[in-house]
C-alpha cells in the first residue's frame, strides 16, 4: 500500500510517522522549502524562539513527547492587560468574580445541549443555534462576562473576532475544561527545545519527504488517486490532505467546494531582542480582533538575554511591522532590534455565509468512501494536542 500526504505541518508529519510504523510506505509532498508549518523555532546561541506554536495543552501530547524521548516542562504563565492608553487594566474586575461564576454555571448547562456537536475531537453535524456569531450567542444567553474573558484568547491566538467567529467553532476550541484552566492559570506545556524538535524526531521515522514540490492536480483514476507536480505524476492508493490548497487542485465536486469555501486568517509574528527586564505575556484589549494591529506579545528569556514574539493580524509589511514596534515601545518596552517577520495563514474555517449544518459531516461520509480524505486542522480544532488525538483516531481507524 502507499499513501501521499500533502502538507509537512504537524498533521501530516505525525500522520507519516504513525502510518509508517505500521510498515506503510508514506510519500510527503511539502511546497515549503522545510517542515514542521506552524512548529517554527529559530535556534540560537543564547535563545529558543518559538514564531508559531507556543505551548500545548498537556492532555493527549504528553503521550507523543514521551514516545519520542522530547523533554518537556509545565509551568505558569502570567498574563497582563493593557487598554488603549498602555495602561494596565484587569482582565475582570474583581467585584465580577462571583458573577462570572454564576455565568460560567449557566453556560455548563447551555452547552449540554450541544454536547453531541462539540465532544468529538473532529468537527461534524452543526446544531442550527451554534452557526451563530458568538457575540450574539453569548448576548442572547446574558453571558456577558464571559464574552469578556473569552474574546482577549480567541483574538489573539488568530481565531477573530467573536462579533464575526461562530459560535461552534469557539466552543470547539475553547471549551469549558480550556476555560477553566485559563481562569485557574493551570500550567501549560512547553518543549524545552521547541516544537521544531518535536518535527525532527517525526522526520527521522519517515522515509520519502519532498521539499519544494507543490501538487498541482489530485484526482482519482480507478482505485488510485494520481497526484501530480510540475516535475511529474505518481499513483498512491491513498492521498491524505492536511492543508488548505487552491481551487480545481482536488478533481473532486466535494472536496474542491470544501476548498473554495474554506478561509484562513492571515496573521503575522514579529520576534524581536528586546532590553532584558521583567516581562509577561500582554494582551492589548483596546486592539481585540482587529486588523493590521498588535493582539498580544509573549516572552522568551534565556541566558540574560529577553526575545519579544509578538503577533498581529494582517500582511507582512514595512508599516504594519513598525506600527508593532511603536505599540511595543508605548508599553514601556526597549526594542533592540528586530529578529524577524513571519507570514502565517492560520484557522483554516468558513466564515457565517459558507457554514452550513451538514458540511463537515459531508466531507466525514465521503471519507469512509473514497481514497482522499482531509485530516488534520481542514476538519479538527487546530490545538496540537487535539490534533494529536484526531490523528491518531483517524489512522487506528482508516489503516
Amino acid at each position: 500500500m502507499r499513501v501521499a500526504i500533502i502538507g509537512a505541518g504537524f498533521s501530516g508529519m505525525l500522520t507519516a510517522y504513525m502510518i509508517e510504523k505500521k510498515g506503510i510506505d508514506v510519500t510527503i509532498f511539502e511546497k515549503q522549502e522545510h517542515i514542521g508549518g506552524h512548529c517554527r523555532t529559530l535556534l540560537g546561541k543564547d535563545s529558543t524562539i518559538e514564531l508559531g506554536t507556543v505551548f500545548c495543552f498537556s492532555e493527549h501530547i504528553k503521550e507523543l513527547l514521551l514516545e519520542l524521548d522530547v523533554a518537556y516542562t509545565e509551568r505558569f504563565t502570567y498574563r497582563n492587560f493593557l487598554d488603549e492608553h498602555y495602561s494596565k487594566v484587569e482582565h475582570l474586575s474583581r467585584e465580577n468574580v462571583s458573577a462570572l461564576t454564576d455565568e460560567l454555571m449557566r453556560l455548563e448547562q447551555i452547552l449540554k445541549k450541544y454536547s453531541t456537536a462539540l465532544n468529538d475531537v473532529n468537527y461534524g453535524q452543526i446544531h442550527e443555534q451554534l452557526m451563530v456569531p458568538l457575540s450574539d450567542f453569548l448576548k442572547d444567553n446574558q453571558l456577558d462576562l464571559i464574552s469578556g474573558l473569552l474574546a482577549p484568547h480567541l483574538s489573539s491566538f488568530g481565531f477573530g473576532d467573536i462579533c464575526e467567529l461562530q459560535t461552534y467553532y469557539a466552543f470547539n476550541i475553547f471549551n469549558m475544561d480550556t476555560i477553566h484552566s485559563f481562569i485557574r492559570g493551570d500550567r501549560l506545556l512547553f518543549v524545552n527545545e521547541g516544537l521544531s524538535e518535536v518535527i525532527n524526531k517525526l522526520s527521522q521515522n519517515i522515509s520519502d519527504i519532498r521539499y519544494s514540490i507543490e501538487v498541482k492536480n489530485i484526482e482519482t483514476i480507478g482505485n488510485q488517486v494520481k497526484v501530480e507536480t510540475e516535475y511529474g505524476s505518481d499513483v498512491f492508493d491513498k492521498v491524505l490532505i492536511t492543508t488548505k490548497l487552491p481551487k480545481d487542485v482536488i478533481k473532486d465536486d466535494l472536496y474542491n467546494q470544501a476548498m473554495k469555501k474554506i478561509d484562513t486568517n492571515p496573521y503575522i509574528t514579529c520576534a524581536y531582542e528586546v532590553e532584558n527586564k521583567n516581562i509577561v505575556t500582554t494582551y492589548y484589549k483596546a486592539n481585540l480582533g482587529k486588523k493590521e494591529k498588535i493582539q498580544f506579545f509573549h516572552t522568551f528569556r534565556q541566558n540574560n538575554k529577553t526575545t519579544l514574539v509578538a503577533y498581529a493580524y494582517g500582511s507582512v509589511s514595512k508599516e504594519l511591522v513598525n506600527n508593532i514596534t511603536a505599540d511595543i515601545e508605548a508599553s514601556g518596552i526597549r526594542v533592540k532590534h528586530l529578529i524577524t517577520a513571519k507570514q502565517w495563514y492560520i484557522f483554516p474555517h468558513l466564515k457565517e455565509q459558507n457554514l452550513t449544518q451538514d458540511f463537515y459531516k459531508e466531507i466525514l461520509e465521503r471519507q469512509q468512501v473514497s481514497n482522499i480524505c482531509l485530516i488534520g486542522s481542514l476538519v479538527s480544532r487546530p490545538a496540537i494536542s487535539n490534533l494529536y488525538a484526531s490523528i491518531k483516531q483517524f489512522v487506528a481507524q482508516t489503516f
